[in-house]
């Protein structure tokens, strides 16, 4: 097997955003320019959004990370699972039975309390992050009787009146986005078809966090408008097919009197490049799930006149094992090379490669830069979060030093710490950069197994380094 074959099946094996993704692929992505909407997240009603944040928290908690292990220190002080057992004021509690007969009932009743106390607590929490929540119900005494063991977990009184003020600080951001949601929406018509497209949190679209704040203004844009999606195939310039306004967000963070903190900024855009900003919304970091890669990336200033986007779930998540493309559109044709910036300042030289040698884009077209069948999203260690950079230029030859960057291959380490700060970028070359945090909870299902992410390293190593 020469270079070039060999470089093609590493290229066609390795099961990642990083790389290609395999023949073995069941089916195809939908055309560029499909008005069709993803059948697998269709526009949500009010009362399935509002379901959604209401018990999506709660299925999490069943689902996701099941019941928080039960606790060290809890012994059973002779109480027989009566009422004769009281917590101190302002504590709040839920008890859990298990039949004495069942292999581990003490820990199996222990884990039921704590799950029970996290899921009625968080469906009366106006969908405020049920991660406070898990981290500080605790158990508190066992006991038994002739045929049950019973448990008894609990939330402290400091801790109970700080996720009451949590709760109430979600109740003033949906205020504060139902006011958001009618200055982004005022100017155009009635009814009009809204989508949201990328929330970037803290520079990366997508994750935990973003899929919190999506679903809060989905359910206040549905006063003024009828909310759909973003159809596959869009590479994210103006407004897609089927949809007449497109709403985004960044979010930022900042200490408010040494209160972390996150700033919200919305956007609508409609026809004719027509961009609509609304009040900044904030509010406390600790009130939102948390993600697990708080440090921002290098944020990278994007070029006039190219675009590139990845098809996503709202708000640009994914779910580890999610099929996806990243989509291209220029004004003009361009020679393209595409890096993923992935890791720890780590990046691959992506496109063009052995699946698709031709680097030139024409103008004005949705060109898929994953190969037919696009990639498929698998966990890279140690990172939830991956972006894609693009960069143009009018002539091979303009992009200087990046001329042969051929892929796919490891970039050295001198110039991925390059490309993750944006320096040493050849004058005139345009730029264009989009990416995804991973997600997860009830709407992400099947993810790939141990073999798959193990296969994911093995194939990043066996990659060759870029000689460009």
């Amino acid at each position: 097997m020469n270079t070039t074959q060999r470089n093609s099946a590493i290229t066609a094996t390795l099961l990642s955003l990083v790389a290609i993704c395999s023949a073995s692929c069941e089916s195809e992505l939908a055309p560029p320019n499909s008005a069709k909407t993803d059948s697998a997240n269709p526009a949500p009603s009010q009362a399935s959004v509002a379901s959604r944040k209401g018990t999506s928290l709660n299925h999490r908690v069943a689902s996701d990370s099941q019941a928080p292990a039960m606790r060290a220190g809890a012994s059973d002080d002779e109480w027989h699972c009566g009422g004769e057992l009281v917590p101190p004021t302002g504590w709040q509690q839920e008890t859990a039975f298990e039949s004495n007969r069942n292999d581990g009932a003490r820990e199996r009743a222990g884990n039921a309390a704590i799950k029970k106390l996290i899921e009625r607590k968080c469906a009366d929490g106006n969908g405020a992050s049920c991660s406070f929540l898990e981290a500080r119900v605790q158990l508190w005494k066992t006991g038994s009787t002739e045929k049950d063991v019973c448990a008894m977990a609990v939330i402290k009184s400091d801790d109970w009146q700080e996720w009451t003020n949590l709760v109430a600080t979600t109740i003033e951001l949906d205020r504060k986005l139902a006011e958001a949601a009618r200055q982004l929406l005022k100017d155009f018509r009635q009814n009009s078809r809204v989508a949201i497209d990328l929330i970037k949190d803290l520079g990366v679209p997508g994750g935990l966090r973003a899929d919190w704040l999506s679903d809060r203004m989905e359910l206040a844009l549905q006063k003024y408008a009828v909310i759909t999606s973003i159809p596959k195939g869009w590479a994210g310039n103006g407004v897609p097919p089927g949809v007449d306004v497109v709403v985004r967000c960044d979010i930022y963070s900042r200490s408010e009197r040494g209160v972390p903190t996150l700033d919200t900024e919305w956007t609508a855009l409609g026809p004719h490049d027509r961009k609509v900003h609304s009040d900044s919304v904030s509010i406390p970091e600790s009130a939102a799930p948390p993600i697990p890669a708080p440090k921002a990336p290098k944020t990278i200033p994007e070029s006039e006149g190219i675009s590139v986007r990845l098809d996503s779930r709202r708000g640009g998540s994914l779910c580890a094992g999610d099929r996806t493309q990243i989509w291209l559109q220029a004004d003009e044709q361009l020679y393209v090379r595409v890096f993923n910036l992935y890791g720890n300042g780590e990046a691959l030289a992506l496109f063009p490669n052995g699946e698709q040698p031709m680097s030139l884009v024409p103008a004005r077209q949705s060109v898929p830069l994953g190969g037919r069948l696009g990639f498929e999203a698998v966990p890279v260690p140690g990172s939830d979060q991956e972006r894609f950079l693009v960069l143009g230029a009018r002539s091979e030859s303009a992009l200087g030093r990046f001329t042969d960057a051929k892929g796919p291959c490891r970039v050295t380490p001198e110039i991925a710490q390059q490309l993750n700060a944006v320096r040493n970028i050849p004058q005139g070359v345009k730029v264009a950069v989009t990416g995804y945090r991973l997600t997860s909870g009830a709407n992400c299902s099947n993810p790939p197994g141990r073999s798959k992410r193990e296969g994911v390293v093995a194939a990043l190593n066996s990659l060759p380094i870029c000689s460009f």
